[in-house]
């Protein structure tokens, strides 16, 4: 199975722009604002996803789609329809959700009519929300210092197409030599190997001039697996490789020894006792960092929360101040593929609204200097900064891409395990906390609930005070509140780690990386994790048949 060729994928951008000047001119009703902007994005998927267990291929499925985004302003771009950055629109209430897939072979005429008719759905809706924004406007301000839609110059880039070959046989044979070397631990619990790959052309068209064409791959492995414990809680252990290249992948190898260390760390993990609820210093690895940062911070500077009336807007009013240590400079970059020779799932030439990705520096020396920005810019800037994503139908939002934290006056870890113990002694507490390995986080930004983030710690030790020596603990997640967090940093170190995953926000799910060091904080909140005991199988694990 193949992408689809670059012709066709030209025919199909050449289609778009005649559509978009059709609608630009021939959408309007009497009496009604016409649209001043249009923008047509066409997502065009293709990939294999294959995974199994025991030496067996359970599901292979071929990936294929065409997805449909079209933008329609209307009023001026001073003043538009939209509300609230656009954070609250609840997108598939509505008709034009319905609309939002396109032909997978892009055939001529069924992308023009597909892009007619969610383009005569996406006006109507427009001028539904504008004339609901002038209801708004009788007895509410809104944050009129800044534009609706910013002006950005025109941009075309038409990347070349490639034909990216995803192969079943030999994907299939790798699950299945993979998920066999499960077959020497039985006592682990449903295992499994999934390998993913994706090739997305992205082609867009404005009513700008503005149009491009890009083209993303983005592979993964994933090796998970479950251990049951005497008292009957499901212990869980995965590993994740994410590469751009299929070049990368993991060879075999490398996935045993994986086998082996997830086996290792269930074992390690089996043996380990619950911990108590904990607030004192901790020593987080980098990719402990790069949550917290990602969490607490990164979500706080996109730049449509700003605009919001339901947001907490922890950091709108700080720019210029410190927020951060003076040693601390924090920015992100889209631009960057890798990181000291490691890829970075973030990169990408052009954002969805046709422009130019671009470095921005967040933070300089501890002080706040700018934010990630869309079209849809916070107050005081007038530009996009090249951030605006999203998934498929969600409108783009300004969205972390590569985040990286850089610091001076950093020490190598033994150093910062003696300055976190040294706190721990001084406060006389029964133990420190090293949190090696992350799984998960989350956030809530918006002033109806707690402002607050958590962190979902996989490997964590509870450290003894005098003799440094360190004990497995398990059922913890880490929380707190990005202020407080922030202001109880207290070292950083050499070592940098990055972190590939997929963040979700309010325009879906994108693909992100965090980079950053190992760090002290003088005050890290451990929650006990709410858990299930669960009763063993009745019948015990079948045996294995012989290959």
């Amino acid at each position: 199975m193949t992408t689809t060729d670059a012709k066709t994928i030209k025919r199909a951008q050449q289609l778009m722009e005649a559509e978009l000047r059709r609608s630009m001119k021939g959408l309007r009703l009497p009496k009604n604002p016409r649209p001043f902007f249009m923008s047509y994005l066409l997502h065009h998927t293709t990939g294999l996803d294959v995974w199994g267990r025991y030496g067996a291929v359970f599901n292979t499925e071929t990936i294929r789609s065409c997805d449909l985004y079209t933008e329609c302003r209307v009023g001026s771009y001073r003043l538009d329809q939209s509300v609230d950055g656009g954070l609250n629109q609840d997108h598939e209430e509505r008709e034009s959700y319905n609309w939002l897939v396109g032909p997978q072979d892009l055939d001529p005429t069924a992308v023009r009519y597909a892009f007619w008719k969610l383009s005569q759905l996406k006006y109507q809706e427009a001028l539904q929300d504008y004339y609901d924004k002038q209801k708004i406007l009788v007895d509410q301000r809104l944050k009129s210092e800044t534009v609706s839609l910013s002006r950005e110059p025109k941009l075309v880039k038409n990347l070349p197409v490639k034909a990216v070959k995803f192969s079943e046989r030999r994907w299939e044979s790798f699950v299945r030599q993979a998920s066999a070397l499960f077959g020497k631990y039985r006592k682990l619990v449903d295992p499994y190997v999934r390998i993913r790959g994706v090739s997305k052309v992205r082609l867009f068209v404005n009513s700008e001039g503005s149009k491009f064409t890009c083209q993303e791959t983005f592979y993964e492995v994933l090796i998970n697996a479950w251990y049951l414990t005497d008292e009957g809680a499901y212990l869980n252990a995965s590993r994740f490789f994410h590469v751009r290249d299929a070049t990368d992948l993991p060879k075999l190898s490398v996935v045993e020894a994986t086998v082996d260390e997830i086996a290792e760390d269930l074992a390690s993990l089996a043996r380990a006792e619950p911990l108590e609820p904990y607030a004192g210093p901790a020593l987080l690895s980098g990719t402990a960092t790069g949550l917290l940062f990602h969490e607490a911070i990164g979500h706080r500077l996109e730049g449509e929360r700003m605009l919001s009336r339901s947001e907490g807007q922890t950091f709108a009013r700080k720019v210029g101040q410190r927020i951060l240590p003076e040693q601390v400079d924090m920015f992100d970059d889209p631009t960057l593929s890798e990181w000291d020779g490691k890829p970075l799932y973030g990169h990408y030439v052009v954002d969805d609204e046709g422009v130019a990705a671009q470095r921005v520096q967040l933070v300089s020396k501890g002080v706040l200097r700018s934010f990630l920005m869309s079209r849809s810019c916070a107050p005081g800037f007038r530009r996009s900064n090249g951030h605006g994503r999203h998934e498929r139908y969600q409108d783009p939002m300004a969205r972390m891409a590569n985040l990286i934290v850089q610091a001076e006056d950093t020490h190598d870890w033994s150093e910062l395990k003696e300055r976190m113990l040294a706190e721990v002694r001084r406060r006389r507490l029964p133990h420190g906390i090293i949190v090696r390995r992350v799984s998960s986080g989350e956030t809530r930004t918006d002033h109806y609930e707690f402002q607050a983030f958590k962190g979902v710690p996989t490997e964590v030790y509870a450290v003894d005070p005098k003799t440094g020596r360190e004990r497995r603990v398990r059922d913890i997640s880490f929380i707190g509140t990005p202020l407080a967090a922030i202001q109880r940093i207290r070292s950083f170190g050499h070592d940098y780690e990055v972190d590939n995953s997929y963040c979700y926000a309010e325009s879906g799910s994108v693909p992100v990386s965090t980079v950053a060091p190992s760090m002290v904080v003088d005050e890290l909140e451990l929650q006990r994790s709410s858990s299930r005991l669960y009763r063993p199988p009745v019948l015990k694990f079948p045996p294995l048949s012989k290959r």
